[in-house]
């Protein structure tokens, strides 16, 4: 008997350092987990974030490059952005394509027409057309198709040794498919006008400048540019009176 109270006793104690010595599962702490690269795992660990992180700016937004070429080389505010042209000359042409790159070379063309290194071959003039005293020319007719109502354009006058601007007033469509603009020289004291008609092959203009009139023609590409008075002038060995016979 005194033998099964020792043992009972034993197990009791027994029981009693177990229960004591090991911690219940809600207090059991569990250990950091490493990883290969020797931090904590990102679900263990809570991210902070700075306020850098919080107030990134925002990327720069890339502009079209095409729009901001326009803007540069244009001012006319009846046409402000470079979709409104194309429309309009889809317009006026509605059979054509204008591209944005095409229009804007020709828009970064100040000028229709230069001078021509040498005399014309094709052009429909006489010999004595040739040494009359005209300039000759290679004319751009493109540049004058995309002209529309506010444009600007230089009018280089080598002959009389200046360059005028003129404006675009108005453009009248013509019933072969061509046009006719009408506009003014600018910063002039008095009213110098400029008509430009291009037809089928044809380009003609008469200029208003402070020392008379000029006249332009091109077939296609090949010109002339001349004052009236060296067109018209008059040679002083003849007359146009009309003498009395001797009837």
């Amino acid at each position: 008997m005194k033998a099964f109270l020792i043992s009972a006793l034993l197990v009791i104690l027994a029981l009693g350092y177990f229960f004591v010595g090991v911690e219940t599962p809600e207090k059991t702490r569990v250990p950091d987990m490493p990883v290969a690269s020797g931090t904590l795992e990102r679900s263990l660990v809570p991210e902070q974030k700075t306020a850098s992180d919080k107030l990134l700016p925002s990327a720069p937004v890339s502009a079209d490059p095409f729009h901001d070429r326009y803007r540069a080389l244009s001012n006319n505010s009846n046409y402000p952005t470079l979709d409104a042209r194309l429309h309009a000359l889809r317009e006026l042409y509605p059979y054509r394509e204008f591209s944005p790159g095409d229009v804007l070379d020709q828009l970064a063309q100040t000028t229709a027409w230069e001078a021509s290194a040498a005399i014309p071959d094709g052009l429909p003039i006489t010999n004595a057309q040739r040494n009359d005293g005209r300039a000759f020319i290679e004319l751009n007719p493109e540049r004058l198709q995309i002209l529309l109502p506010g444009d600007e354009l230089d009018l280089p006058l080598e002959q009389l040794g200046m360059q005028l601007q003129m404006q675009v007033d108005s453009r009248e469509p013509l019933a072969n498919g061509g046009f006719t603009l009408h506009g003014h020289i600018l910063g002039s004291a008095e009213p110098l006008r400029v008509t430009i008609t291009q037809g089928p092959g044809l380009s003609l203009a008469g200029i208003d400048t402070p020392q008379g009139h000029v006249v332009l023609q091109a077939n296609d590409t090949q010109g002339w540019i001349a004052s009236s008075e060296t067109l018209f002038k008059q040679d002083p060995h003849t007359t146009d009176v009309l003498l009395p016979t001797d009837e």
